[in-house]
């Protein structure tokens, strides 16, 4: 839904440049509350599911750390959605042209940074509970790969992102499609019927 509202929201916005410009610079301009309250609800649907994943990776590695991750993951899209970034090249529908980013501009940096370093912790912390579970022979190799890319597609976000053209955004979004599509596939292989990982006593 988050996705889905985020690309509607980018079609009909005028000038707006979905394939390059960041999801949350939709929050700039007329109607940019929309996309502010959009972030909002996404991340609090992440961290509410920081008790479940604590039950269910009780008694082994992870067990504490992953949901504490993943909790971090929704707080800082919480916080990016109530902070606005600064105009980004390409994309000034107030005509500001700022010269140095502003204060609130650096915290919404941070925060999106902190969601994509612990999206890339949470994945690496899984990947050691994997490791030697004959019911998810490869998962590690998997959760460790699905890390790997969300750096690349950050790092090229960020080089990008600093030019008035291009697809920076379509980087940023495959970061965040990244954990959605290890989680849907974590789901649905476990919901198969698949052991899973018995906590060491």
């Amino acid at each position: 839904m988050f996705l889905g509202l985020t690309t509607v929201q980018g079609a009909l916005r005028p000038d707006f440049d979905s394939w390059h410009q960041a999801v949350s610079a939709l929050s700039l301009g007329p109607g940019g509350w929309f996309q502010m309250v959009n972030l909002v609800v996404f991340g609090a649907a992440i961290a509410a599911t920081a008790p479940a994943w604590r039950r269910l990776l009780a008694g082994g590695r992870g067990a504490a750390s992953y949901p504490i991750l993943t909790a971090a993951i929704g707080v800082s899209f919480i916080i990016a959605g109530l902070v606005k970034q600064d105009p980004a090249p390409g994309y000034d529908p107030a005509g500001l042209n700022l010269e140095a980013p502003t204060a609130l501009g650096l915290v919404h940096l941070a925060v999106a940074g902190v969601a994509a370093g612990c999206s890339v912790a949470a994945l690496l912390v899984i990947a050691t509970r994997f490791t030697g579970d004959p019911h998810w022979l490869g998962w590690t190799a998997y959760s460790r790969t699905m890390a790997v890319l969300i750096v690349v597609c950050v790092a090229i976000f960020g080089v990008w992102s600093t030019r008035a053209s291009g697809f920076a955004g379509t980087f940023e979004r495959v970061a965040i499609v990244i954990p959605m599509i290890w989680t849907f596939t974590f789901l649905r292989r476990l919901g198969a019927g698949t052991p899973f990982m018995i906590g060491r006593r």
